[in-house]
């Protein structure tokens, strides 16, 4: 007898299989999302309080209908998880009860919570989630929808049927569904490889036992992001400019409880922008996506930038150092002051963020980012990130290697990934980078023939979509090598920088590090072969022309 599925992927099951029949729709994606972040947040905070209170749930809206009941559960909620519902009907549940007309849903839903949940005063989360309302009102259309449309009753249905999930189920989590769902059909929100993130955040916990700050300017679904700073248990720094993924990680900070004290994400182009308020990072990690939708035009708008981490220090410094706080309130000293101030700014970036010689032409670089995302590194940092294999061998990428290697000696180990593993188009590779390095070379590894997968659970059974990651085995030979830099015959190189000019600076692994399981022929053997041969047709040719004249055969 087969065992009884979990409570919330039998209901997760329906939702899939259901939107399967539907026309994906990008407006109800972001409806859909939400549900997610109303149901929690309600459950949440109406389990939390029962709890508390040791009460059920009619005797939680007798609190609600006193004053000094009500105003005893507000006060226990702020204090313990910083926000609280002014409204009983705003629990989901008894919204559901209260708004459902038929078979749809009042479209005031979306408008219910916005007005009746309330912060503990300075709550990081709360700019966050004014964030997530005016989004879903900005995206959704939901309020133009027709009570007869079909997709009102599409989301009307999903709506009631996550209202039934549980949030503290731990055989099929909620947190679980929520990922689930996002790629899904009717959302299509493209994660993140686990298998990206597996070797990403194996690279970076090999080297970092702990950081203070962990960056990812393009961090999409933040799946990598979050698994690397929950190990190093690091404050999150994110930017994303799809505003579908930049909206579904800032749900999931909620579900996933983030500290959100630790949580810094923008909706901004790092392609325009790369630098997060001037911060020097101890880790940078990053997925960088294969289907850039910027085009030529948006690497014209890229320019070279540096943070300045001491950009509010200058003018502190000349008050402190000639003892200028007596004329702290003088207008005319603090504007000739803030004057100064950019000056040495300009003069500073200007040493950094000048092209010279044959490098010039890197303005132009559709990659010229890379350069932004080393500059915005600590000199004892890390950076790694994965790329799609093209940016080791275009042409057009030539100098930027160059640049990047035999000139500044940023790239510290590349690693080829197996193609077998995933079904994209463009296979990926692993660049490491330091500022610090102490050698002059980069070591090359290459397990695309030697390596094993394990499938990873959280993919739910009906997605038809595979999710391999690699074997403990596997990463931990791959760790070893970076980690101790040993060369392994056809599986790892260490490859002098002066190496790389004979190449052209076509940083193809397989050009470092030779997998080539078969038989090798030298030309000279092939020549010799061949002469061989021709010899012996020359004989052969010879004796079929002297049996043709003993015969009289004439051809």
């Amino acid at each position: 007898m087969r065992n009884a599925k979990p409570h919330n992927e039998n209901i997760l099951d329906y939702l899939i299989r259901n939107g399967r029949r539907s026309k994906p729709s990008t407006n109800a994606s972001y409806l859909i999302l939400y549900a997610f972040l109303y149901k929690y947040l309600s459950d949440k905070l109406k389990n939390h309080l029962l709890q508390q209170f040791g009460a059920e749930g009619d005797d939680l809206k007798v609190f609600y209908l006193t004053t000094q009941g009500k105003a005893e559960l507000k006060e226990m909620a702020l204090n313990d998880l910083g926000y609280f519902f002014e409204s009983y009907s705003t629990y989901i549940d008894q919204f559901i009860g209260d708004k459902f007309i038929g078979d749809l849903i009042d479209p005031g839903f979306l408008l219910d919570l916005k007005e009746n949940i309330v912060f503990s005063k300075g709550n990081p989360c709360e700019e966050y989630f004014n964030t997530i309302i005016k989004t879903v009102e900005m995206q959704s259309k939901f309020y133009e929808m027709s009570y007869d449309s079909e997709q009102a009753l599409r989301v009307s249905d999903f709506l009631l049927n996550v209202s039934k999930l549980d949030i503290e189920e731990r055989e099929f989590t909620f947190q679980r569904c929520y990922d689930l769902m996002a790629s899904s059909r009717q959302v299509r929100l493209l994660r993140t490889p686990d298998y990206i993130t597996q070797i990403l955040e194996r690279i970076i916990i090999s080297e970092k036992a702990s950081s203070d700050c962990v960056y990812d300017p393009f961090m999409g679904d933040a799946s990598t992001l979050v698994k690397v700073s929950q190990a190093l248990n690091a404050p999150i720094y994110g930017k994303e400019s799809r505003d579908l993924y930049y909206f579904y990680s800032l749900i999931k900070a909620f579900i996933y409880e983030y500290d959100f004290n630790d949580v810094f994400l923008k909706s901004e182009d790092a392609i325009q922008s790369m630098s997060f308020d001037d911060r020097l990072f101890d880790v940078i990690v990053s997925k960088i996506p294969n289907n850039f939708r910027y085009g030529r035009d948006a690497y014209r708008r890229q320019n070279l930038e540096a943070p300045n981490p001491n950009k509010n220090d200058i003018k502190e410094q000349l008050i402190s150092k000639y003892d200028l706080s007596e004329f702290g309130q003088d207008e005319e000293l603090l504007n000739a002051l803030s004057i100064l101030e950019k000056k040495v700014h300009a003069a500073e970036k200007s040493n950094i963020l000048h092209f010279e010689g044959e490098y010039e032409s890197l303005t132009d670089s559709e990659f010229l980012f890379v350069i932004n995302m080393v500059n915005n590194l600590r000199e004892d940092g890390i950076m790694a990130i994965s790329v799609s294999q093209n940016f080791l061998f275009k042409k057009s990428l030539t100098t930027l290697r160059k640049f990047l290697t035999y000139e500044n000696n940023y790239v510290d180990t590349i690693i080829s990934l197996p193609e077998g593993i995933s079904k994209s188009i463009r296979p990926e590779v692993i660049i490491i980078f330091r500022k610090n390095k102490n050698s002059d070379d980069i070591l090359f590894i290459d397990f695309s023939k030697d390596y094993g997968t394990v499938q990873n659970r959280r993919i739910m059974p009906g997605m038809f979509r595979s999710n391999s990651i690699f074997s403990d085995k596997t990463l931990d030979k791959v760790i070893d090598v970076f980690t101790n830099r040993k060369t392994i015959d056809k599986f790892s190189q260490v490859v002098p920088l002066m190496d790389l000019e004979k190449n052209d600076f076509n940083l193809t692994v397989s050009r470092y590090v030779d997998t080539y399981e078969g038989v090798y022929i030298r030309l000279k053997d092939l020549k010799s072969d061949k002469r061989d041969i021709s010899e012996k047709m020359d004989c052969l040719n010879e004796k079929i022309e002297m049996m043709m004249d003993e015969l009289d055969i004439n051809l």
